[in-house]
């Protein structure tokens, strides 16, 4: 037993200059969370982009004396709102698929508006197909939720078979015009998005350097995880024409593989004392960020305490200076020479194999999301509600929250939002706009709605109800403001309701079931690549079991969140489990910068054995839901850090595990 630290009577043992503070247990949510604004910068692209993508094609419709005609295109100009950060030759296919997309339901809509019954069934199946579909391919964006919304409008049209093929053929200009506008970057910036998703991945990391020792440590590391694994995937779809271009496009490859030795090497930096130059590192960082966004080749790195650098924090200046190289020089890319970003692209009929999977979240949430809108429409037709295709359309807004208290948070904020917003439209109802002052009017609040989304959802819903009351009074003149006004507080209230009672009774606790058996999984492959640093094993072995580490680390994270956002009341239950959570992703993140350093140490078979035996006793106390055994774990001598993070996460487990008992 001389080889053992016996810390049986201590909760751990931790190194003297090491920066590892202790996770405590988040606060439970609250219903006033709905309404914080998030410190997040406005979206100036979206403003702009989504109010000349939906507000063009109705100003040409007022201007041609067919303001009904302008309203139908700006639905396909909703096409514009599915931008993300991919590339442009995924967006080009993407965006095209959502025009088309829209267009089907619109006309769907129209279609099965000559049976009611017909008409109700159809809402849960667009829902849940439109939401089926984003999820399965991993598509950024608003959802199912527009597709809902064309779906809606098909329906309220008048019955004039003769009529729908233009009205189609508006809502696909539209939608068209939409990927003219979302494509016209790539006449200026090829690389963009590349460009875009690169700068963040080095702007996170200059917060994680600045996050060590903070609670806010484990976030970051999750977050410069996310953001490379997200660069990427990005980087492997980029198709740029032209040798220049294709030059820079190898750069940005090269700049993200870096950034993983970087990443690796502030972990190392985050297990010494504390240095006053790791701040000078960290902005070194941020202008790097700021470079690679503004394509500066001339940046410079201008370090006043270089001498300072020792250790690992030396290991990390020599990976920042490298980075600058790669960002100010020449890329020699002869032909075949090219960095070639790993990433497998599955199959279709993989992603379909792995979505219905019996832990795969994609079919249930789009079954509730489907069985809600059904639920809804049912009840909203069934009594014969004023425009009752707005509660189904609330639901599915509300719905949008993902989460059980993503949806409660979405109905108290669109609930909270009309009401006051409907004092806004009624103010400008009050001045009775009249010709191109209503297209304008619209292009304004939908700018101001896409503009502030992000920061709050009830401050977009401000903008977004004078909106929908002044396109209601456009196409229906005869009906008053009035009557638009009543059916909107009335429908928004129902639909709310709806969603969250169906958030609250479907699948709601599929997460938290699912975390011990995401969590468990996560520690055996710790534990495998622990043993494969001890063993020596080859270096194409190691990195696979790299690979699938991360991976693990980003589910649990992505899984916990979820579970902790299945109950207001009951989040204290899941809250408790967060510091075996954080111990086990810091556990994971350290593996991977001591693999990253290609050191090993001689142990015994017998310790060999103990380690084995200590991660299979973990994955099963955690699958069981039971209190771990406390076991003497071996000593090493060249990975204290390790040995450290082990028997905290031991720790930690035994108090979550008797906190939830």
């Amino acid at each position: 037993m001389d080889n053992y630290k016996n810390h049986k009577n201590s909760k751990y043992i931790k190194s003297t200059d090491r920066r590892r503070v202790q996770h405590s247990i988040p606060a439970e949510r609250k219903y006033r969370e709905a309404f914080a604004i998030k410190p997040i910068p406005l979206n100036w692209f979206r403003g702009i982009g989504s109010a000349i993508s939906v507000g063009i094609p109705s100003i040409l419709g007022f201007l041609s004396g067919n303001p009904s005609l302008g309203i139908l295109a700006s639905i396909g100009g909703f096409t514009f709102l599915y931008v993300s950060n991919e590339t442009y030759a995924q967006r080009a296919v993407r965006l095209f698929w959502v025009a088309l997309g829209l267009t089907a339901a619109l006309t769907l809509g129209a279609l099965s508006s000559y049976n009611v019954p017909l008409m109700v069934f159809m809402f849960g199946v667009v829902g849940a197909l439109s939401v089926f579909i984003f999820n399965l391919f991993q598509i950024t964006g608003p959802g199912g939720m527009f597709f809902v919304l064309a779906y809606s409008v098909g329906t309220s049209m008048p019955h004039d078979p003769g009529a729908l093929p233009l009205n189609i053929m508006c809502v696909l200009l539209g939608g068209l015009f939409a990927w003219i506008v979302g494509m016209f970057g790539y006449l200026i910036v090829p690389y963009g998005p590349e460009n875009k998703s690169v700068s963040a991945v080095y702007q996170s990391l200059s917060k994680l350097l600045s996050g060590i020792g903070t609670e806010r440590f484990t976030d970051l590391q999750h977050q410069s995880a996310s953001l490379m694994k997200q660069a990427e995937r990005t980087l492997t779809n980029g198709k740029v024409i032209g040798s220049r271009n294709h030059q820079y496009l190898e750069k940005l490859k090269r700049l993200n593989l870096q950034a993983s030795e970087i990443f690796i090497s502030i972990i190392d930096v985050s297990m010494e004392s504390k240095n006053a130059a790791e701040d000078e590192l960290a902005q070194a960082l941020q202008r790097l960020s700021h470079a690679i966004h503004t394509r500066d080749a001339s940046v410079r790195t201008n370090y006043s305490l270089e001498d300072e650098f020792e250790g690992s924090l030396r290991n990390l200046h020599v990976q920042i200076e490298a980075a600058y190289v790669m960002l100010t020089r020449e890329v020699d890319t002869p032909a075949g020479d090219g960095v070639t970003v790993v990433h497998s692209k599955p199959s279709i009929l993989d992603l379909l194999r792995n979505a219905f999977r019996p832990d795969s979240t994609i079919l249930y949430t789009s079954l509730r999301y489907g069985l809600v809108l059904l639920v809804a429409a049912a009840i909203a037709y069934g009594f014969h509600f004023d425009r009752s295709y707005w509660v189904p359309l609330s639901s599915a807004a509300v719905m949008a929250g993902g989460t059980y208290i993503g949806t409660v948070y979405r109905g108290l904020q669109r609930s909270a939002g009309t009401i006051i917003g409907i004092l806004i439209g009624a103010a400008v109802l009050w001045y009775e706009p009249l010709g191109i002052v209503i297209p304008l009017t619209l292009m304004i609040f939908q700018f101001v709605v896409e503009l502030i989304y992000g920061r709050n959802y009830a401050l977009a819903v401000l903008f977004l109800t004078p909106s929908t009351l002044l396109i209601g009074t456009t196409i229906q003149p005869a009906l008053t403001a009035g009557y638009f006004i009543s059916a909107r507080i009335v429908d928004i209230i129902i639909g709310s309701i709806i969603a969250i009672v169906g958030s609250l009774l479907l699948w709601r606790t599929r997460a938290s079931r699912k975390l011990p058996e995401t969590m468990s999984l996560a520690v055996q492959k710790e534990g495998e690549l622990l043993l494969a640093i001890l063993n020596e094993d080859p270096v194409h072995d190691k990195q696979k079991l790299e690979h699938d580490l991360r991976n693990a680390l980003i589910q649990l994270r992505m899984v916990y969140d979820d579970a902790f956002a299945e109950s207001i009341k009951k989040s204290g239950r899941i809250a408790v489990l967060w510091p075996a959570v954080a111990d086990c992703l810091h556990l994971g993140y350290v593996l991977l910068a001591a693999a990253n350093k290609n050191e090993t140490e001689a142990i015994s078979d017998e310790d060999r054995l103990e380690f084995r035996r200590y991660f299979e006793m973990l994955t099963q106390s955690i699958k069981d839901k039971k209190d771990p055994v406390e076991i003497n774990i071996p000593w090493l001598s060249k990975f204290p850090a390790i040995y450290e993070d082990l028997v905290q996460l031991q720790h930690s487990l035994r108090i979550g595990e008797k906190a939830t008992s």
